[in-house]
């Protein structure tokens, strides 16, 4: 099973996220833009996995979100990876929370990778993807765009983490939450 551990976003973040999306897709970009429906923020990949590791991962999750109380994220601002001047993934920004997110998920890799998970190299960056560029075909028209482009959310809560289930197939991905574990 490929596999992930994310937050998810609530229906009412997600529903606002597709009005940018919408905003944004009238630039005629190649790119392929996230469904709402999948629109989370990811903390760890695991990538393929046995389907008995699953008690492994849970151990590892509880272990890691024990002394970790609920906090509220709040999105921002829109940009891209790496830069504006060569995007190749579109994305949006946690403007608030971001410190007690990047800590818990500092907390997740940690006792992940104590129980055989390889840790990430990279430095954790915490957004939500909301799209991918397929080709430079308009990209200039939409970095304008983007530049523009105010957006932010109200406060959401964060409760618990997901680990999810991604079947990847020709029309994108399909995303099936596979364990919660409460925070704190």
């Amino acid at each position: 099973m490929r596999t992930f551990i994310a937050v998810e976003v609530p229906a009412a973040i997600r529903d606002r996220i597709a009005e940018l999306e919408n905003r944004l897709k009238g630039t005629e970009t190649d790119i392929k833009w996230v469904e709402p429906g999948n629109i989370h923020i990811t903390l760890k990949f695991l990538g393929n996995i046995e389907t008995d590791q699953s008690a492994v991962i849970r151990n590892g999750l509880c272990s890691a979100l024990d002394a970790i109380d609920s906090f509220d994220l709040k999105l921002g601002r829109v940009g891209a990876f790496p830069d504006l001047n060569r995007p190749r993934v579109f994305w949006v920004s946690v403007d608030e929370g971001r410190e007690e997110l990047t800590a818990m998920q500092q907390c997740i890799e940690s006792e992940l990778h104590a129980c055989g998970f390889v840790r990430e190299e990279r430095p954790f960056s915490p957004h939500l993807t909301i799209g991918r560029v397929r080709s430079p075909k308009g990209l200039a028209k939409l970095t304008e765009r983007v530049q523009a482009t105010t957006f932010e959310t109200e406060p959401f809560p964060v409760t618990r983490v997901a680990v999810v289930k991604s079947d990847l197939k020709p029309d994108g991905p399909i995303y099936t939450v596979i364990d919660h574990v409460e925070l704190g």
